[in-house]
């Protein structure tokens, strides 16, 4: 009898590319006729953000943005000044084939910055960033699901695994106006501003996903104070909720959106006094979205015939589970020193995270962040200027997460929310980063699944005629599979004829059929 085969087409991520792009950050910068000279640089900062990406054919185009501010005082004043530019650049990478269904990662980190007045009007800033790219498309691997004929036997194992996977990437933009408040004194000008976001909920309804989650926006910002130059700091929350078309997706997806920030805009605005008591806030946000759906299916494992040799053809191949999404907090403490005087006051600290590096422990069900956050503040010393300390404070995060194994991976981002902070004695900061640690862990296994089977009907398979039925003797860990294998009979004959209604082979004999 001509054995018959059945296939099943399994599809799973496979990283086609991954490099580390370097981009040098050059600004030759003369201030204009209404800036104040420059007598002293208090800080350079650099901040890259991919604004938009796309693939044709086998490239992938990006563009980033690379916003640089420079914080200066000038001689005859104790007032900070800032300069700020935008720079724009257009990168690609030649991916080496077409993918069908790409999935794109680009995590853009400053590298190094540094700025020096060349002379009282003119800045020379040198530096250099790089994007992390990392595009996955979905690798078709067949696997052998069922088969007749030739008196074949065959040991299935059921993947339940996300068989449908859709994939999309919006830009969107929000925007609101925020009152300082009664508290607050008017904006000058902006020294610094940053926002983080955080997808709190999901639904999906026919073929769209609605997301909602919030905005953490941080200003920095010179004002008057008293009658005195001074620098302020605020905190506003900004809601969004988002409607992305996503064709085919329904309720049956798991789906992961989480929003990223791609351009912050602040502008004063002004009360009818003239005097600037809020701001227009204009969020840029890349919203990428994966949506998986469960399927199960049976492959083969392993197989023989009863009646002839056969040969078979197998393939490792790596089933990814559905993701485990991340968000959970944390937090990091640092005691920075000022060394060059006392400090009157603190006006701002914010964190940065730099090096996360993520580990999973599959011994302690975890999963590891290690990196550094970089504690940056702003005060003032008793001479009247503004001070810069920075400190750079390693951590360590673990996080528990259920069903991790060798082959999981994780997908996670720190991300700092807020700073408290206070002046401890006349020149030691105390500050405190609250952390959002979101993203997903990628559970997987690895199966060696039958990919061809072949019987060869000119050589049947030899045994001994002298006997029906064999006492046999199994060690604890056999399986009934490899017992029936070894001796040419089925698993059901030798369950029935020991009356093992659960497959186990832990008993003292069996008696082994021959079929």
């Amino acid at each position: 009898m001509e054995l018959r085969l059945n296939r099943e087409e399994i599809t799973a991520p496979e990283v086609i590319f991954s490099e580390t792009q370097e981009q040098a950050v050059e600004l030759d910068y003369v201030l204009p006729d209404y800036y104040p000279e420059i007598f002293k640089i208090i800080k350079c900062m650099a901040k890259p953000q991919i604004v938009s990406y796309s693939i044709s054919g086998n490239k992938l185009t990006y563009e980033m943005a690379v916003a640089i501010k420079v914080l200066y005082c000038s001689d005859n004043t104790k007032c900070t000044q800032v300069i700020d530019q935008k720079l724009t650049y257009t990168k690609s990478a030649d991916l080496g084939k077409t993918p069908e269904n790409p999935r794109i990662s680009i995590e853009p980190k400053t590298d190094y910055i540094n700025c020096r007045a060349v002379n009282g009007r003119r800045i020379d800033v040198r530096g250099a960033v790089s994007a992390k790219i990392c595009v996955w498309d979905l690798i078709k691997n067949e696997a052998v699901s069922d088969a007749f004929g030739s008196n074949i036997q065959l040991k299935k194992t059921p993947l339940t695994y996300p068989a449908h996977r859709l994939y999309t990437a919006k830009r969107v933009s929000v925007a609101d106006n925020f009152a300082l408040g009664t508290a607050k004194p008017p904006i000058t000008s902006i020294l610094r501003s940053d926002a983080v976001a955080v997808t709190n909920d999901k639904k999906v309804i026919a073929n769209k996903l609605v997301a909602k989650g919030e905005a953490f926006i941080n200003l920095l910002y010179t004002c008057i104070k008293d009658g005195i130059d001074s620098i302020d700091s605020v905190q506003f929350n900004m809601p969004f909720s988002q409607i992305i078309d996503l064709e085919g997706v329904d309720e049956r997806y798991e789906v992961a959106a989480p929003a990223e920030i791609v351009s912050c805009d602040v502008s004063p605005t002004t009360d009818e006094t003239g005097n600037a008591t809020g701001a227009e806030i204009s969020l840029g946000m890349i919203i990428p979205v994966t949506a998986y759906r469960v399927a199960t299916v049976d492959v083969v494992t392993d197989e023989y015939s009863t009646a002839f040799d056969t040969e078979s053809t197998k393939n490792d191949i790596k089933i990814e589970m559905i993701p485990q999404d991340i968000n959970a907090a944390a937090s990091v403490k640092t005691t920075a020193e000022y060394n060059e005087g006392e400090l009157e006051c603190i006006y701002d600290v914010w964190a940065t995270s730099a090096n996360t590096v993520s580990r999973v422990n599959p011994e302690t069900s975890t999963v590891d962040i290690s990196g550094n956050l970089i504690f940056t503040a702003i005060a003032k010393n008793t001479d009247g200027f503004t001070a810069v300390i920075e400190k750079d404070e390693p951590y360590e995060i673990s996080i528990p997460v259920e069903n991790i194994s060798e082959y999981s991976t994780a997908d996670l981002k720190v991300v700092p929310i807020s700073c408290s902070f206070n002046l401890s004695s006349g020149n030691s900061i105390d500050a405190k980063a609250e952390l959002k640690i979101i993203g997903t862990v990628q559970n997987a296994q690895k199966v060696s699944v039958v990919t061809d089977i072949s019987v060869d009907e000119e050589s049947p398979r030899l045994r001994d005629k002298d006997y029906a039925v064999k006492l046999y003797y199994p060690d604890s860990y056999e399986e009934l599979w490899d017992i029936a294998k070894k001796y040419g009979t089925s698993v059901e004959a030798i369950a029935e004829e020991n009356d093992l209604e659960d497959g186990c082979a832990a008993c003292k004999m069996l008696l082994i059929p021959i079929v």
